[in-house]
């Protein structure tokens, strides 16, 4: 209960899913934030736990994934006036467990390469490694973070920050790697669905389970980021 609450108590949340509360006759999986964003049931995915505690869904790298389409409030770019300059931005992530690199896949974002509505992803790709990627105009990345190798078979925390025109940061356990090279100042409103274990329009899927998502549209600081990890890292035996 403590560990949901933490998630739950982020600044700028749009979305937390933490894979415990699924509709039982669709597979869909409820958001806990209170705003209703549920995620659409894609492919045979199932639900389990982990240690007989924490709720994952089980994704096998074909087909399998989580959406929910295209809406204004999941069109964060890191430029919305509700939030002072400093808080505004976006972080995105949670628990994740790769079986296979094989091809890779979107852990989530919002981003499809076909018809450029490239706008925020967090990426595992086929070398066995993470890094985000951003877009302001769609079309192309403005920002990529260098690799973070990981580890197969594994839970692991992993996140992503965005702080409008400064740097754009992936978080891997307590390793991070960070792009403030072309930073751009906002995001690209795109028409992709957000989607989480896929990217482009469901073709890049993950091979592995994911628990605790969550989405939020502030830069979150790196105290809170490494709270998080630090509540919740006893569940998964981490």
């Amino acid at each position: 209960g403590n560990v949901l609450a933490s998630y739950m108590a982020l600044p700028g949340l749009v979305g937390f899913w933490p894979m415990s509360s699924v509709q039982r006759s669709t597979g869909n999986a409820y958001d806990l934030s209170g705003q209703g964003r549920t995620l659409t049931y894609n492919g045979n995915p199932a639900y389990t736990y982990f240690n007989g505690l924490i709720p994952y869904i089980d994704l096998d790298g074909t087909g399998d994934f989580l959406s929910r389409a295209d809406e204004t409030d999941l069109d964060i770019t890191g430029a919305e006036t509700i939030y002072t300059t400093g808080a505004a931005g976006l972080t995105m992530g949670g628990w994740f467990w790769l079986d296979t690199s094989a091809a890779g896949g979107g852990l989530i974002g919002k981003w499809t390469e076909t018809g450029n509505q490239r706008s925020y992803l967090l990426l595992h790709d086929a070398t066995n490694v993470i890094y985000s990627v951003i877009s302001s105009a769609g079309t192309a990345v403005n920002a990529q973070t260098s690799s973070i190798t990981v580890s197969l078979s594994t839970w692991l925390f992993i996140a992503a920050r965005f702080i409008p025109s400064v740097s754009l940061t992936t978080f891997v356990n307590t390793s991070s790697s960070t792009d403030t090279s072309s930073i751009p100042a906002s995001l690209f409103v795109s028409t992709a669905a957000l989607q989480i274990g896929a990217y482009n329009a469901g073709a890049a899927n993950v091979n592995g389970r994911a628990a605790l998502c969550f989405l939020c549209a502030n830069a979150l600081g790196d105290d809170l980021i490494s709270s998080l990890f630090n509540t919740s890292r006893i569940l998964f035996s981490v």
